[in-house]
């Protein structure tokens, strides 16, 4: 009896005739996040501000500097460090997309130092904002 299963079902698998697409064939889908990113233009950033925090906490959390933004914007975005040699600054890159509340943008790291004399904002190459002082919040 289960031989006469196995058969039909390899039977019916051996019918079955499967069409797999060959690489290379197909065009592929434009990338959504490079499609988003070239259909948004920069926002209009209207505070830039940063801070160490240094209030005292539960436990031994490590000092966390904080740049928070508010742009001119109904969509998310986000910040990530850019690896370019800058004379005691940070350079961070303002992109589309992300989980932040539009309207605000964050970015956490660990505190360095010495602390960034300055820190540039930059959307798509071009400088929309500048923060000259890093706060110290204890």
């Amino acid at each position: 009896m289960r031989a006469a299963a196995t058969l039909a079902s390899f039977g019916m698998l051996a019918g079955c005739q499967c069409f797999w697409p060959q690489p290379g064939t197909e065009q592929s889908e434009p990338d959504a996040v490079a499609e988003t990113e070239s259909a948004l233009s920069c926002p209009a950033v209207t505070k830039a501000e940063a801070w160490v925090n240094r209030m005292p906490s539960i436990g031994s959390e490590p000092t966390k500097m904080i740049v928070m933004l508010r742009v001119d914007s109904k969509d998310s975005w986000f910040l990530t460090p850019l690896d370019m040699p800058a004379a005691q600054g940070l350079i961070l890159d303002l992109r589309p997309g992300g989980s932040a509340v539009p309207g605000t943008v964050g970015y956490r790291q660990m505190a360095p130092a010495p602390l960034p004399a300055k820190i540039s904002i930059l959307c798509r190459g071009s400088e929309v904002a500048t923060i000259d002082d890093v706060m110290i919040v204890q």
